[in-house]
């Protein structure tokens, strides 16, 4: 049904009014006008007689009564916005005060006939605001207001002084009368201007709150409810205890019509998959947009069964819209969970819905998988570190421990390889070799990469002489602001760049992209030693090693294994020679990862191995222990003795 004529006008005519509130408005016109017109009548017929009333007010009044009448008629028939006839009314209010202000200092000579008209003209004033506070406070109306005051000030004078014109003394009633009728005019027209300009404000807050309150709910691209509205209806339907399923539902390869095609495109893809969802999901059914390409289908009171079927059905049938909107093949993956089964509170089994789905992903997409819990838990895990690991900075869960390494000649530290440490508030000690991968993957390498650099340039320099090594993994290798954040942290730490190692992991990258050999060679220009960890474990390009300003290579711990005597030790022996003859030629430093026995220790030391590290040498340390160590004190177990210092 279409809104009422009067309503529909407004809202044409830029009203941002309520339409029930417009509603009203016209009700109380309707009702109002023929009240006002009433009154207009009995004041004629209750006249005193005099001369003023049989020829002066019947045509002030009938002019009005005009006005009014045709006000009454416009409303009626929807002819004329809202605005516009209380626009009318305000000015022939106006006008008509002004107009018996007017005549009174001009025609009315009889001094006790002008105190009763000028009592009738104060009558006047609470129609103009009324008439006022039915709109808003636009310039036209802002300029009538203003208008009627200029003219009641005036008009008000010159009946005031006329008396003494014609040589009469002053009317002190008259003058008292006219006293009420300004400070009345000035009161209450500039007191309703307060009111609606307060009005307005308090109308443009609450707009904006229904807006925040929208953005807080709804999707602005899809038109969908969002997190926050599923989270409330999760918590509902866990609450009534009946079973219940969540699909989650993700379009595959999204980024690639963003790249491709471009991200309107990518838009207006989204929005047919939620049209399509909507459309197709079942009656009863409830579709919410998370963000990005994340859908999410509740299905109340359906079973695992029936939570499978409809998420093979939408598999199938949503994207065939989609797909020719965009001119490319659209598919899905689904995730389904199901209350009571795989949780029992709101956020778990959307967590578990997600888990599902991404493990679709993670086997070729286009699927639709049930959560289990014995398969799905390491993505379960990769998603609570990827999400914490977000905070673990701020929250300071982030540390550094430090490995010497010895020079095995002297048995004394010269360097200090930087490990990095996570103490998770949950799950206690997490390995770098588990959450190092998931920063990489998220994004999140590159700020906590920063970080340790800085945190590692900052404790070396307590360390006289000694350098730190800093692992660099080949995402941080690959960007070509890599060397600006070594070149900051160095200036701001004040550590000198000859005391700052960078060990790189051995990759493919490192050898064979070109953005790695820029980098490589930006950051020699620095001054900083570049040292390839876990050397010859991987992928070992002893050609592209000549090229690359290498200054140093750190032997993997899996070729000293079985050194000196155990299965596999000549070959040690033989492989730890010809590396060590390489490392002369280059010249390259070497060290020597994983001593872990006496007998290892003094086989490298007859082989004159330069550099060594292991766990039978020191622990990792602290900062405190590494300096007490330098320092002569304890914090470490070499095998062969005390290091010298």
């Amino acid at each position: 049904m279409g809104a009422p004529p009067t309503v529909q006008a407004d809202m044409e005519d830029g009203d941002a009014t309520q339409p029930d509130l417009l509603a009203a408005w016209r009700r109380l016109l309707l009702w109002g006008l023929p009240a006002v017109q009433g009154a207009v009548v009995l004041a004629l017929l209750l006249g005193r007689g005099d001369t003023w009333d049989r020829l002066v007010d019947p045509w002030l009044y009938l002019t009005i009564s005009l006005v009014l009448t045709g006000s009454w008629l416009a409303v009626l028939s929807g002819r004329g916005s809202l605005r516009q006839i209380t626009v009318l009314l305000t000015a022939g209010s106006a006008l008509f005060l002004n107009a018996k202000l007017l005549l009174l200092a001009a025609l009315l000579p009889d001094p006790g006939a002008l105190l009763p008209e000028l009592l009738e003209t104060l009558v006047w004033l609470p129609a103009v605001i009324t008439w006022t506070m039915l709109t808003d406070l636009a310039r036209p109306v802002r300029r009538i207001l203003n208008w009627m005051m200029a003219g009641v000030v005036t008009l008000s004078a010159v009946v005031a002084v006329r008396p003494l014109l014609i040589g009469h003394p002053l009317d002190m009633a008259a003058l008292r009368a006219l006293l009420q009728i300004n400070l009345s005019a000035l009161v209450s027209l500039y007191g309703a201007s307060f009111f609606l300009r307060r009005s307005d404000l308090l109308g443009r807050a609450q707009g904006e709150q229904q807006v925040l309150r929208q953005l807080v709910y709804t999707d602005l691209l899809t038109g969908l409810p969002g997190r926050v509205r599923l989270s409330e209806q999760l918590r509902t339907l866990t609450g009534q205890g009946r079973p219940f399923a969540v699909l989650f539902v993700d379009v595959d390869a999204f980024k690639v019509v963003n790249d491709t095609l471009g991200h309107a495109v990518g838009d207006e893809l989204l929005c047919v998959v939620a049209q399509e969802l909507q459309r197709l999901a079942p009656q009863g059914s409830f579709v919410y947009r998370l963000s990005g390409d994340e859908f999410v289908v509740l299905l109340p009171q359906a079973n695992d069964r029936a939570a499978q079927w409809e998420a093979q059905r939408l598999l199938q049938l949503v994207p065939v819209r989609p797909s020719l909107q965009v001119g490319m093949d659209i598919t899905l993956s689904i995730g389904v969970s199901v209350y009571p089964d795989d949780a029992t509170d709101a956020e778990t089994l959307l967590r578990h819905a997600d888990s599902a789905v991404y493990a679709v992903k993670r086997a070729g997409r286009r699927q639709v998988r049930r959560y289990q819990p014995q398969q799905d838990a390491a993505t379960e895990r990769f998603q609570v570190l990827a999400r914490d690991l977000s905070l673990a900075l701020s929250r300071r869960e982030l540390s550094l421990h430090y490995q010497p390494v010895f020079c095995l000649r002297e048995m004394r530290p010269v360097k200090a390889e930087a490990l990095l440490r996570w103490r998770h508030p949950q799950l206690g000690m997490v390995s770098p070799g588990e959450f190092i991968p998931v920063a990489e993957r998220v994004g999140l390498i590159a700020p906590i990469g920063a970080w340790v650099l800085r945190a590692a340039c900052r404790e070396a320099l307590r360390w006289d002489d000694v350098t730190v090594s800093v692992n660099v993994s080949a995402v941080q290798l690959l960007q070509a602001e890599f060397p600006q954040v070594v070149r900051s942290a160095l200036k701001d730490t004040g550590l000198s760049a000859r005391r700052l190692e960078l060990e790189l992991t051995e990759t493919a990258a490192l050898y064979e992209d070109d953005r790695a050999a820029w980098v490589l060679h930006e950051l020699r220009l620095l001054g900083v030693g570049l040292s390839i960890d876990d050397f010859g474990s991987g992928y070992s390009n002893l050609s592209r090693l000549r090229a690359l300003p290498i200054t140093g290579v750190k032997l993997d711990r899996s070729c000293i294994e079985g050194l000196p005597d155990g299965p596999g030790g000549a070959f040690a022996r033989a492989l730890l020679e010809a590396v060590m003859g390489l490392t002369r030629y280059l010249p390259l430093d070497l060290t020597v990862e994983g001593i872990e026995s006496a007998a290892q220790l003094a086989a490298l030391q007859e082989l004159d191995c330069p550099l060594g590290q292991g766990h039978g040498l020191s622990r990792p340390l602290t900062d405190t222990e590494f300096l007490a160590l330098l320092r002569g004190g304890s914090g470490t177990l070499p095998l062969h003795g005390r290091p010298a210092h």
